[in-house]
């Protein structure tokens, strides 16, 4: 059995009082020297936006991460209603934990509207299940049992310096529920994985890596659905400052670009 229901059960919140959601972590939600998973607090502070906001869909997130979350207490998220107009609505969130703002958070929603298109193009890959899972390549012996399914297309970052670029496939590890609003904070869960990690590939043999996420933006062109693959295209622009910035896009199988994800994070060594 793996642990994407645990996950599920995180991401759907309780309403503590109005516009007050609380969360936790546990199984699914704790990434690596037992701290908490910043994905998981971007999901739940957008799962905690969208209760606020039925009426119309997410199109954008801008988060910061302030200070590191603890995986064993719970997390307050206070949702503040910014604007609630004709066409656009936006809400403001805090996560609050042990008494400290550890998240903020913007989020904006849009009546959906007809207009111009126009996207990346996606790349030529090999298939999903053609590839080696990345969690099993990093020798996590439960790798069968994580919530999201990742797929290596492009080598895994290791010791040898390699192109700020990568490309990997997510799925949900299990039958994700008919909610839009469960899927949408999976693919939040699911974008903060890999994506500072492409800013380390060029400078692999230079030492440990000890880097964390400041901040995190995502754009939602088109609804992504968890229980298909979802191509994850990454890249790097540049590093400076002990700070480097990642961008990726994700694709559905058919190549259109459900969604845009943008990430600064700390490029330090141990």
């Amino acid at each position: 059995m793996t642990r994407l229901p645990r996950l599920l059960e995180r991401l759907s919140l309780v309403e503590q009082s109005p516009s007050v959601f609380v969360g936790g972590a546990g199984e699914g939600g704790v990434g690596a020297e037992s701290r908490l998973f910043g994905g998981l607090v971007a999901a739940q502070a957008a799962m905690a936006a969208m209760k606020t906001v039925e009426s119309f869909p997410m199109h954008s997130l801008h988060a910061y991460f302030l200070r590191p979350g603890r995986p064993n207490h719970e997390i307050a998220y206070h949702v503040h209603a910014t604007k609630d107009g004709k066409n656009f609505s936006s809400r403001s969130v805090e996560a609050w934990q042990s008494g400290d703002c550890i998240f903020q958070m913007m989020a904006s929603f849009q009546r959906p509207e007809a207009g111009v298109t126009h996207g990346p193009t996606m790349p030529t890959v090999a298939a999903p299940l053609d590839l080696p899972n990345r969690d099993e390549l990093r020798g996590r012996k439960n790798w069968r049992e994580l919530p999201v399914d990742v797929r290596m297309v492009t080598e895994i970052t290791e010791g040898t310096p390699q192109e700020p670029r990568q490309s990997i496939w997510l799925k949900a590890n299990g039958k994700v529920p008919d909610d839009p609003f469960l899927h949408l904070a999976l693919v939040v869960y699911s974008s903060d994985r890999t994506l500072l990690d492409t800013a380390w590939r060029p400078h692999a043999d230079q030492g440990k890596p000890a880097g964390a996420s400041l901040d995190h933006s995502m754009w939602f062109h088109q609804p992504a659905r968890m229980n298909d693959w979802l191509l994850y295209d990454m890249y790097s622009p540049i590093a400076e400052g002990s700070r480097g910035l990642a961008m990726g896009h994700m694709f559905d199988q058919q190549g259109q670009c459900l969604v845009t994800v943008a990430q600064e994070g700390l490029v330090r060594f141990k």
